[in-house]
């Protein structure tokens, strides 16, 4: 699928950005020995291979906050519900999936999106980390209709094609209490939370946002009802700062469980705008704070052979500056999971794992 292009420039300061305000999360050195759970209440299946289904659903949206009495403008890309299947084994898995069949017909009433779209939630003991990386190109606005704005389209959902964003980011999180409390049985369906518990959360993020448009992302029709200020074309997001947060698995009768985890901090944020004015368009640029806020959810059934459950992941972003404090925009996916452990390991496999070992350069 082909996918729209980003400045040269702005891609290469987003990735530098990121790459330097992430490497101490990322380039920490493996612990001597491998933190445990204490049995009582986590039990480990990662050394069983466990088989999933899935259906997913990732996610993306802006939003530009209306003066009061008014309604914000959010914009939306037509996202696809993808169907698939993975495995896990030690430290590996694998996800493949496609679109859904008879689901993602839907361009007619909401318009085409192309995109690429790469997330990775990462769950260790002690550790968790969500990446992504989001190319996306044609956006429908929700909150409004195409009459509203003086649209003549064919489709439902005022549309726009000439919009296209660029997101990349980090956000990752030390489990203190990593002990008795388990993301991965939740997440990574690998563990066994056997009994509840929840733990303090610390940890940081660093993302960069990119925005590009043929005109102001708020229409002619009702740029009364906005700041001047919101009326970008073009933009260039910056931000990096700590975080903070708890997390808290209820587990009923064992196998029964509801995961709650909320973060959220402030830090730098700088921007890069352009935005029209009466005699063609003015550049901003400032530096002042930003706030960023995560949550997950999962709830489900969970056994010493079977998982199956409900997830969310999502990251929202947003901004305290005088020049754009009422933009924002959020990332993240939702799926549906059913995992099947198998009892036994495979001896192909840790063949296969031993040999993969053995021509590790760096051993």
């Amino acid at each position: 699928m082909a996918i729209p292009p980003v400045g040269r420039p702005q891609r290469c300061a987003c990735l530098l950005f990121v790459l330097v305000t992430s490497a101490t999360s990322l380039a920490q050195r493996a612990p001597a020995s491998e933190p445990k759970w204490d049995t009582a209440y986590v039990k480990d299946f990662s050394q069983r291979p466990t088989l999933r289904l899935y259906g997913s659903h990732k996610f993306n949206s802006m939003v530009v906050r209306a003066l009061p009495g008014s309604t914000d403008l959010r914009y939306r890309p037509n996202g696809r519900f993808n169907l698939g299947v993975g495995i896990s084994y030690r430290r590996l898995t694998l996800n493949i999936g496609l679109p859904a069949p008879f689901v993602n017909n839907d361009n007619d009433a909401r318009g085409r999106t192309r995109f690429l779209d790469a997330q990775a939630n990462l769950y260790t003991v002690r550790q968790a980390s969500n990446l992504f990386l989001q190319i996306y190109r044609g956006y429908h606005i929700t909150s409004y209709l195409p009459s509203q704005l003086g649209w003549q389209q064919p489709t439902s959902f005022p549309y726009r094609g000439d919009l296209r964003q660029f997101n990349i980011g980090i956000s990752s999180l030390r489990i203190v209490q990593h002990e008795r409390f388990s993301y991965r049985a939740a997440f990574n369906q690998d563990a066994w939370q056997l009994r509840s518990s929840g733990s303090w959360l610390l940890g940081g993020y660093a993302t960069c946002y990119v925005l590009n448009a043929d005109s102001s992302i708020v229409p002619a029709r009702i740029a009364v009802d906005f700041q001047r200020n919101t009326a970008i074309r073009k933009g260039l997001f910056l931000d990096a700062g700590p975080m903070v947060g708890y997390a808290y698995t209820h587990v009923l009768h064992r196998r029964w469980f509801l995961t709650l985890s909320g973060a959220g901090g402030a830090g730098i944020s700088v921007q890069r705008l352009r935005v029209p004015v009466a005699e063609g368009e003015r550049s901003l640029t400032e530096v002042g704070p930003g706030w960023h806020v995560q949550t997950r959810a999962a709830i489900g059934y969970n056994s010493a052979k079977r998982y199956v459950g409900v997830l969310f992941n999502q990251e929202l972003v947003g901004y305290f500056l005088r020049a754009q404090d009422r933009f924002a925009w959020d990332v993240g996916n939702f799926r549906i999971i059913i995992a099947q452990r198998i009892n036994k390991r495979p001896r192909s496999v840790d063949k296969g794992l031993r040999w993969l070992r053995s021509k590790d350069p760096t051993r």
